[in-house]
């Protein structure tokens, strides 16, 4: 983003304005880094570079404990002068609905008419919006939520109209973030929502050239530079657990027999083992990190330095942990006291241990130096294991480019636990992070002014307690240990996408990071990198393609058990359409649709061996293809299928998904082939539609052999990648194709000659569609059922049970595509309808589709 605002600059935009998040403590941290990475200043002389550029507000203005109010900050006798002397002004403010209020009546009186219609030049303004998923959002059409409003009137004047101003005002807007679920699914009529380009940005890693565009390029400078983000947390090194970033516990489930207080106190043993193996991590990896810089943190604490230079140079790197129990503030607080009660008690006595202070609401947040010199020396071989756990991932790190690990040996055990005692121990600090937007309680990572000189900085060996106010933005440098305990009755992906705060540049100290959490909240985590990895490609694709291809609409992805977002609404749509898909359109109004329905029985009857279907007492069900067919033989022939009534519109969110899916895996060829005779809505679901059902066999086809697959997975195996589970190597399944006799002689002649018996079923209100498809179940008796009677042909076993539900035929096994024909007195034509069987192991995903 910073970036994007230095090339602006350099090609003479006039006005910058950078909204910096709705949290006082992002918009400092950003106002910060504008500074120093933008601007190549400090707050200390920021002021010598006002010829060169305007930053309002000033450091002075909002750096200090007393911050101006955006009234005093946004001066505008400075941005007059900077005007007239066509300097740029960059305004940093936070997406706070006074701040922004304040902004357009700053803009309106500075930039006005007069000197806007006295220009040669149009006057160029760009905005850039971070965390633009955060109150930048509009729900719907109706919706009260003023700041997107706010953030339009910076160039409009006007927060119901969304042109310029003037027509020399020329305003660009660049929304960035992390998480864009919700501006994708967002209502397009707001301004702000993605129009004209979508672009993703490459982080580095190990592989990765410039073309073709991929999710990483190739960071000469080793594994110490790399982005660390899903693909190391949650997919390297997981096949050792001892090496692995990621420590899952499983969540305890209530027992038969067990009482509610049993529960509890099982699942407080539980989160007490997950505090105290965190704890010893955090505080093992500190003291192997000291050891290994040859630094002491009490000699640099003990030193007023001179510059703020000298005083970060004689500083050891940060070493920090982030605990995340709940949403509610109150638990932050009580997590915290429960560390200091951890340092206090003997091991397994947690529980009882009272903190001084406890029972007048006013304890001391410090924690016992002597306390852990009394728990290391009780579990001494626990923390000593630490050291074994971390030279294990330090191996399986060695293999990437440029490894710069020392190794870390047992013999050196004495040295650290000297360490623990001496340096860490009385030095380690809680910080309680509350989630007051207004509060400026960022971490402290920079040496702090004192008298005489500099200190270092107050948070180089501390540990975080927080929920929201460190899942936006704020960075928690050197980050090593995570402990997440926050759980949620329907998660949002990019909510908890964001509160991954162990996401980042973490290659420095790579081995000595782990994140403890519960098993299924791992599993979302890894759902959602997979899900993001998927939202990147498509995008990346679309980079790499035609001009003007990156503005069209990118595929949002969710699970069965997590919404994409939750601050817009949205449908759950699955791309398989399930184990036994049915499809009960018929044709009954037009007699050459009806016909050409006739033909696609006609035609496989005809082609091929056939012979009787009979179930195990030899009673004749209907006939059956002896040679099965394959995807895409019964993809085309579901394709030839013809209605007056359904016809679906390629421009629709249903049928559009599929163009997402070519792009994101590389094909050419069309997966959804309707017949576009006349594009209308969809007269069914996606599940029901045979041009649907047939682009999923395609796809299914498509993604066999080694073609990269991000975002989807096997039906049977939603907790692995498809790239990553066997599906995408197993040869595609065969379907059996039958025709299920009724007790009515066919009326068609091209169906008589086959022997085929119609059927009785009862028809919607309309005459478009069957009520019920599928006949007998088999429930309890000595027929397996309509869907499986495909199995007294091919004898594959064992046969599935339809009891029970939606119940899948086992992965190798064949399919079924099952025609039913019709009989209507209503229609002049027998009427064809057909029930599919697939097997476990194709392809699925849940998309996110606006209401």
């Amino acid at each position: 983003m910073l970036g994007v605002a230095a090339m602006a600059l350099d090609r003479g935009v006039n006005l910058v304005v950078l909204l910096a998040g709705t949290r006082v403590g992002l918009w400092l941290q950003t106002y910060e880094r504008l500074l120093g990475q933008l601007d190549g200043s400090t707050p200390d002389n920021a002021f010598r570079r006002r010829a060169a550029r305007l930053i309002l507000p000033q450091p002075a203005d909002i750096l200090n404990e007393q911050r101006a109010e955006p009234s005093r900050y946004l001066q505008r006798p400075l941005a007059r002068l900077a005007l007239k002397a066509g300097t740029p002004i960059i305004c940093v403010v936070p997406k706070e609905d006074d701040h922004l209020l304040m902004l357009r009546r700053f803009l309106q009186h500075v930039i006005d008419e007069p000197f806007l219609s006295a220009r040669t030049n149009p006057f160029t303004m760009l905005l850039l919006d971070d965390e633009a998923d955060d109150a930048s959002v509009l729900d719907s059409e109706n919706s009260l939520k003023v700041t997107p409003r706010l953030i339009t009137a910076l160039w409009s004047g006007d927060s119901d109209l969304a042109a310029t101003r003037h027509e020399k005002l020329l305003a660009s807007y660049v929304a960035y973030t992390a998480t864009p679920q919700a501006n994708y699914l967002q209502a397009t009529h707001n301004p702000l929502s993605p129009r004209d380009f979508n672009a993703a940005l490459r982080v580095p890693g190990g592989v990765g050239a410039r073309h073709p565009r991929s999710l990483t390029f190739a960071e000469p400078a080793g594994v110490a530079s790399y982005y660390c983000g899903g693909e190391i947390f949650y997919e390297r090194l997981q096949v050792t657990p001892t090496a692995a970033f990621a420590k899952p516990s499983p969540f305890p489930q209530i027992r038969d027999n067990e009482s509610q207080g049993e529960f509890e106190q099982r699942y407080q043993t539980l989160r007490w083992d997950m505090l105290s193996d965190a704890l010893r991590s955090f505080l093992v990896g500190a003291a192997i990190r000291l050891h290994q810089s040859g630094r002491s943190l009490v000699s640099a604490r003990d030193i007023v330095f001179e510059t703020a230079e000298a005083a970060r140079a004689a500083s050891p790197s940060a070493h920090t942990m982030l605990h995340h129990p709940s949403a509610r503030k109150g638990d932050h607080f009580s997590a915290a006291v429960d560390i200091v009660r951890w340092s206090l008690s003997s091991p397994g006595e947690e529980q009882r241990t009272p903190v001084p202070g406890e029972d007048v609401g006013m304890p001391e947040l410090r924690l016992s130096a002597a306390g852990l010199a009394k728990r290391l020396e009780a579990e001494e071989e626990t923390w000593r294991a630490w050291l074994v756990q971390f030279e294990s991932t330090r191996i399986g790190l060695a293999t990437l480019p440029s490894s710069p690990y020392p190794p870390i040996t047992l013999a050196s055990w004495p040295a650290v636990r000297r360490i623990l005692l001496e340096e860490i121990f009385p030095n380690v600090a809680i910080r309680v992070l509350n989630s007051d937007p207004t509060s400026d309680d960022r971490p402290r990572f920079q040496p702090e002014q004192v008298a005489g000189g500099y200190a270092t900085a107050p948070d180089l060996l501390s540990i975080f307690v927080a929920g929201n106010v460190l899942s936006r933005g704020l960075t928690l440098e050197g980050l090593a240990t995570s402990l997440f305990l926050r759980g949620a009755a329907e998660p949002a992906a990019d909510t908890q996408m964001q509160m991954q705060r162990w996401f980042g540049y973490r290659g420095p100290h790579l081995p000595f990071c782990r994140v403890l959490t519960f098993e299924d909240q791992l599993q979302l985590f890894r759902s959602y990198h997979v899900n993001d990895n998927a939202l990147k490609t498509e995008i990346m694709k679309k980079m790499e393609g035609a001009a003007g291809d990156t503005a069209s609409s990118i595929l949002v992805l969710q699970g069965v058990s997590f919404l994409a977002t939750s601050k817009v609404d949205s449908r759950k749509v699955p791309l398989s359409p399930g184990p036994r898909p049915s499809i009960r359109l018929v044709e009954a109004a037009n007699s050459d649709l009806a016909s050409a329905n006739i033909d696609v029985l006609s035609d496989i009857c005809n082609d091929g061996r056939w012979g009787p279907l009979a179930d195990a007492n030899g009673f004749e069900r209907g006939i059956i293809r002896h040679e099965p067919i394959g995807l895409l033989r019964l993809a085309d022939m579901l394709d030839r299928l013809l209605y007056a009534h359904h016809d679906p519109d390629p421009s629709n969110e249903f049928s559009q998904r599929w163009l997402h899916y070519e792009a994101s895996i590389g094909l050419t060829a069309p997966l959804f082939r309707p017949p576009g005779r006349h594009p209308q809505p969809y007269a069914v679901e996606p599940q029901s539609c045979p041009y649907s059902i047939a682009a999923y066999l395609r796809l299914w086809e498509s993604l066999r052999g080694d073609r990269h697959a991000p975002g989807f997975y096997p039906t049977d195996r939603p907790d692995v990648p498809w790239s990553y589970a066997d599906a995408s190597s197993a040869p595609g399944p065969h379907f059996y194709v039958a025709v299920r006799f009724g007790d009515q002689r066919a009326r068609d002649p091209r169906l008589l000659k086959h022997g085929i018996r119609t059927m009785t079923r009862q028809l919607s209100s309309g005459n478009m569609s069957l009520q019920t498809l599928w006949g007998t179940r088999g429930y309890g008796g000595a027929y397996i059922g309509d869907e499986l009677v495909d199995y007294y042909h091919h004898g594959t076993r064992p046969i599935p049970s339809l009891e029970g539900g939606a119940t899948w035929r086992p992965r190798g096994h064949p399919g079924l595509v099952l025609f039913h024909v019709i009989r209507c007195d209503t229609a002049p034509n027998d009427l064809v309808a057909i029930g599919l069987g697939l097997p476990h192991g194709g392809p699925d995903h849940v998309a996110a589709l606006r209401p």
